[in-house]
This record gives structure tokens, C-alpha cells and sequence, in this order.
């Protein structure tokens, strides 16, 4: 289906799009051969189990129908609904393969009108009860709670915009007028709303990084805080002053 709509369309008006829909993405060849040539002639009555099947299919998806307290199948369903299509007579069969659009919109509304008049008369129809949406899973960046920036927590050093000429998402972080590392943004991504950081060139010859240089943030405070942060333990895992 092109869309689900059975969390914001009542159940009557469900049965009537579903049934036209299913009708309008029928193929070109199957309804000519249900419309024929030329008004009764050379129609392959054949596809019409093909049609009513996927139509009572999608029926019970989209609904819930019942027979007191048996639920229906679509193989009843689908029987009814041929009886339905064999009962037009020809003339309003071979309008469904019309090439003008009003004709053969008016047939797929009529077999929609009859499918949803024999659904409510002969069944009970309900909602689909909405399944309860999973949680989302809880994105993680890498750092313990423990580890976790404080929410009063400030930068320490000085933050500026990366350009010059323009204010945005992107910062370099200076310490003693050294650039220490960079925190940014990226619109155009699924991750567009997470803080980037990354730490610099670091003033040490082949240090033994023992600790992040790079990762991510909720926050431009958070991640200007960790990249400060990281900055300083490898400095000081290296022997130079934090």
C-alpha cells in the first residue's frame, strides 16, 4: 500500500481507500483482460480470483474483520468480492481499461462503494489496534557515566569560530595561543545533530596515545569540555604539562 493510514483513518473510510487502491495498481493488462476488447468481448474472466485475493488480502491487513466472535479470512473474503466483479455488467466492465479518467475512476469508486457496503453488512469491521512503537535505542558514544561532561562544566580555553568571515557550527579551541582541536557540526547527515571533536597536531614527537583524540557530543559546550579534556591527558601521558 501507498501509505498506512490505520492509526488516522476510521475503519469505514479504510475499507472504501483500500479497495481502490488495490483496483488502481492493478496492472494495464490485467484490466483489459477483465474489461475485454470491446464491450463483452474477448474478456479472461480468469484474473478475477487474482484481483479479489489481493484485494481481501490487504483488506485484513488494514482492518480487523470479524463474524460475530470468529474472525474471516481473506479466501471468504475474496469470494465475495468476486462475486462482486462478475456482477457488473459489461458496459461498466470495459470502462475500468477506459483511456479517459473520468470513466474509469467511476468504476473503480463503484466496486469500492460495493466492496466497503458488503464489508460493513456482512462483517464487523475494527481498527487495527496500533503496536506500541519500539523504544529508541539509547546512542551511546563511548564514555562511562562516570565520565559523562557535567552539566556545569565550561571550556577552560578559547573557542572562536573556524571562518573568519562567518559565524556557524564550527569552532577551533586555543591554548597559549596554540590551536588545540576543533568542534562541528554536519548538517547534511543523519548525524546532524551530534557535536563532533577532534583533537590537533599535539606538540609531541610520536606520543603514545593512550586516550581518545576524536568523538562526539550533544552539545558544542560538551564537546569543546572533551576535546579539552583529551587534549590535556595525552599531553600529560607524555610528559608535558597539562
Amino acid at each position: 500500500m501507498p501509505r498506512d493510514i490505520r492509526s488516522i483513518t476510521p475503519a469505514f473510510e479504510t475499507l472504501r481507500f483500500v479497495a481502490a487502491v488495490c483496483i488502481g495498481r492493478t496492472s494495464k493488462q490485467t484490466k483489459r483482460d477483465f474489461a475485454g476488447y470491446a464491450v463483452g468481448k474477448r474478456r479472461k474472466l480468469s484474473v478475477v480470483p487474482y484481483i479479489a485475493g489481493d484485494m481481501a488480502k490487504e483488506l485484513i491487513r488494514s482492518v480487523q474483520v470479524a463474524n460475530g466472535n470468529q474472525r474471516v479470512t481473506a479466501e471468504e473474503i475474496a469470494g465475495k468480492i468476486e462475486a462482486i466483479l462478475l456482477g457488473l455488467d459489461e458496459k461498466t466492465a470495459f470502462n475500468l481499461a477506459s483511456i479517459a479518467t473520468e470513466e474509469r475512476e467511476a468504476v473503480v469508486d463503484l466496486i469500492a462503494d460495493q466492496v466497503r457496503a458488503m464489508m460493513l453488512t456482512d462483517y464487523t469491521v475494527s481498527e487495527v489496534e496500533k503496536e506500541p512503537e519500539p523504544p529508541k535505542p539509547v546512542e551511546w558514544n563511548g564514555w562511562q557515566s562516570f565520565e559523562s561532561i557535567k552539566a556545569a562544566e565550561k571550556p577552560q580555553y578559547k573557542w572562536r569560530h573556524t571562518w573568519a568571515d562567518r559565524c556557524g557550527n564550527d569552532f577551533v579551541g586555543y591554548k597559549d595561543g596554540k590551536c588545540i582541536g576543533r568542534v562541528f557540526q554536519i548538517d547534511y547527515t543523519a548525524q546532524r545533530d551530534r557535536w563532533f571533536w577532534l583533537i590537533e597536531h599535539v606538540p609531541v614527537e610520536r606520543p603514545a596515545r593512550e586516550n581518545r583524540s576524536a568523538g562526539w557530543e550533544w552539545t558544542a559546550r560538551e564537546a569543546a569540555c572533551r576535546a579539552e579534556k583529551c587534549y590535556d591527558a595525552i599531553m600529560r601521558l607524555n610528559g608535558k604539562q597539562a
